[in-house]
């Protein structure tokens, strides 16, 4: 006969395997459930404002300023032109510029999976000078007979993030880039029908806001974590994740989380939504730890964006830091929350960042350093500067050659290498696109803080 000790160590198990099925569950599918919540944000469902219908270009005209913030950490010194790609009704057909028109000039059409791998990246590396025509296949497609001669590519999942990057510098270059941009085509295979959103996109529960920020909010938790696992539910049966990661992805059905529509955080016992509402909760906390603490190290280079393998943490930090972040092929990405005496960086005090003559940043391609607030998006300035880098006019170098980046809250008396910042906490990217194979042997140099008045 089972004593009343006994059930109480049986719901005590239980909601310990729920606790820790709840954490995992959110590090896992947090990129997930992000990929989703942008696709629903930026193609306009059920009467919110729309970037672009699926399977339809999106092209930013302008850089990115303080004024966009449906993505995170934006970048200040490229054109954006994306997509949200569904190829579960067929194959779609996308075309890559011709660098040869465009001589100089770097661009990527990079491709993104619904878990935010960066599978497969596009332009004058690997496609012909002349431009190329490649089709896009989902998961099991095959091509059509008439499309295949097109380079194929095989897309992992069949929801897939489009994010075409174009390097721009000031107003007078940016009809040049626009030109190169609107070269990028992108259509569905002939016979393939109207795009239909995924499940998971059409069926998003609550307001497209991201359960990070949501819970920074003060959110209540319970009411987070039960949208946030019901769309992780639905979201895994549109992307049931790699063969490698089904025992995963079975082990989080004993605590409700099943692929489907069928999760109702109602009809689960008190012991497991008492465990996933604690692994949620500490879930989040890991994360957000993760991204602030970077061990008072001046930069933290991200050895691992775009391509995770089965390092899930990375992959959730590089979603709520860096959404949509390429492979370290591509480019190399570097944050800076604290100065080289330790501190973290404030406005309240003036820094200095000095790359040598010698010791620039090495990019191929090119190099810059933007600034982001507290929030993750750009800081709005009386100048409109975000970001200083290699193709940044009026620069000034010393006589040594050095260059010396100043960043202050208050104007300094020469404003010709100064990057605003907000009165508070801040924090730098460092990003260097086509990074040379020495990269990895260059230090960063640390930001050192300055006394005195600007």
């Amino acid at each position: 006969m089972k004593t009343q000790d006994s059930f109480s160590g049986l719901d005590a198990g239980r909601r310990d395997m729920a606790r820790s099925a709840g954490l995992a569950a959110f590090v896992y599918g947090y990129p997930l459930v992000e990929s989703v919540r942008t696709c629903r944000l930026q193609t306009g469902h059920h009467g919110l404002a729309s970037r672009a219908p699926l399977n339809t270009l999106h092209s930013a005209t302008r850089p990115s300023t303080d004024q966009d913030r449906d993505v995170v950490t934006p970048a200040n010194d490229l054109l954006y032109t994306t997509a949200w790609i569904h190829l579960g009704d067929g194959p779609c057909v996308l075309t890559v510029p011709a660098a040869a028109e465009h001589p100089g000039r770097y661009f990527v059409l990079a491709l993104y999976d619904a878990y935010t791998e960066n599978f497969e990246n596009l332009g004058p590396r690997n496609c012909s000078a002349q431009g190329e025509q490649v089709l896009l296949l989902g998961p099991g497609q095959s091509a059509p007979a008439a499309l295949s001669h097109l380079r194929q590519v095989a897309c992992p999942t069949h929801l897939v993030w489009l994010i075409s990057r174009i390097l721009v510098g000031d107003e007078a270059d940016q009809p040049a880039a626009r030109a190169l941009q609107a070269t990028i085509r992108l259509a569905p295979a002939e016979g393939t029908g109207p795009a239909r959103a995924p499940a998971s996109v059409a069926g998003w529960e609550g307001e497209p806001v991201d359960a990070m920020a949501d819970m920074e909010a003060g959110v209540p938790a319970e009411d987070v974590a039960r949208r946030f696992f019901g769309n992780l539910c639905r979201a895994l049966s549109d992307a049931p994740g790699r063969p490698e990661d089904q025992g995963l992805i079975a082990w989080f059905g004993q605590a409700g989380l099943r692929p489907g529509s069928g999760f109702d955080w109602a009809l689960l016992d008190a012991p497991v939504r008492e465990g996933l509402l604690q692994g949620f909760v500490e879930a989040i906390r890991l994360v957000g730890e993760a991204a602030r603490s970077r061990k008072r190290k001046p930069w933290v280079l991200a050895g691992r964006a775009g391509r995770y393998g089965h390092d899930y943490l990375t992959r959730a930090l590089t979603a709520y830091i860096g959404l949509g972040a390429l492979a370290t092929t591509e480019a190399l990405y570097a944050a800076g929350h604290f100065a080289a005496d330790g501190q973290a960086l404030d406005g309240s005090r003036r820094h200095l960042l000095r790359f040598e003559a010698d010791a620039l940043p090495p990019a191929d391609a090119f190099w810059s350093v933007t600034l982001y607030d507290a929030d993750r998006f750009l800081y709005p300035n009386a100048i409109g500067r975000h970001a200083i880098g290699d193709r940044t006019p009026g620069l000034r170098r010393e006589v040594d050659g050095s260059l010396q980046l100043i960043f202050s809250h208050d104007r300094p008396a020469d404003a010709a290498n100064w990057l605003p910042t907000p009165a508070g906490r801040f924090y730098l990217i460092l990003r260097l696109y086509h990074p040379r194979q020495d990269v990895r042997q260059w230090r960063i140099p640390a930001l050192q803080p300055l006394e005195g008045k600007a």
